[in-house]
């Protein structure tokens, strides 16, 4: 016993030190940007039928954002979204509290969209979000919908796709695009370690 607990203590040592080292070393952005790099999987030409936004609190916004421009350009006819009734912030536009879902599409009216060209897919609570939401899109997508584009945050796009490939029936198209650079990503400091691990999660369950 007496040699073993100093072999432990040695290894949480080590182990902190390496947790230590990363955690400085990944406040670069260079060094982030490598990271990352093969978590991000993105088609700068993306084209489909429609494309699907994926949730996600404060990174929402950029990927309205891109679905947005590629309805703009014509690469998509239709953007599709699933409802959240979750409470929101207050409008004070409306004098009332918001659900996300009333902000996600006063938000696409903003930026020209208008509410045709919009698609709902009901509400899925599920342990697994993105998952949850693929398997949720697959067993709603419109039948006119053959080549789908997935909207997410760059260090997202290889699970969501992955999700979504793996959901999707095998004829129908699946094009990811992300809706910003890495670096210009809402998500751009959030733990990379953590995306890698749900990553290995979602190949072993999806």
């Amino acid at each position: 016993m007496s040699k073993i607990k100093p072999i432990i203590i040695y290894s949480l040592k080590l182990l902190f030190i390496c947790w230590l080292v990363i955690i400085v070393l990944t406040t670069s952005v260079t060094l982030r940007n490598w990271l990352a790099a093969p978590l991000v999987v993105h088609r700068a030409n993306a084209r489909g039928d429609a494309c699907y936004i994926l949730a996600g609190g404060g990174a929402l916004w950029e990927r309205l954002d891109a679905a947005a421009e590629l309805v703009q350009m014509g690469r998509v006819k239709s953007i599709l979204l699933m409802k959240d009734e979750h409470t929101g912030q207050f409008s004070f536009k409306a004098n009332k509290t918001w659900t996300r879902t009333q902000w996600a599409n006063d938000y696409l009216a903003w930026r020209g969209i208008s509410p045709d060209r919009i698609g709902w897919i009901p509400q899925a609570e599920g342990l697994f979000g993105t998952l949850t939401e693929a398997r949720t899109v697959a067993k709603n997508l419109p039948q006119n919908v053959k080549t789908l584009v997935i909207v997410s945050s760059a260090p997202h796009m290889r699970r969501s796709a992955l999700a979504f490939r793996r959901a999707l029936p095998d004829d129908i198209k699946l094009v990811p695009y992300a809706a910003t650079s890495f670096e210009s990503s809402y998500e751009m400091y959030h733990p990379i370690w953590l995306e890698y691990l749900k990553l290995f999660f979602y190949f072993v369950i999806a």
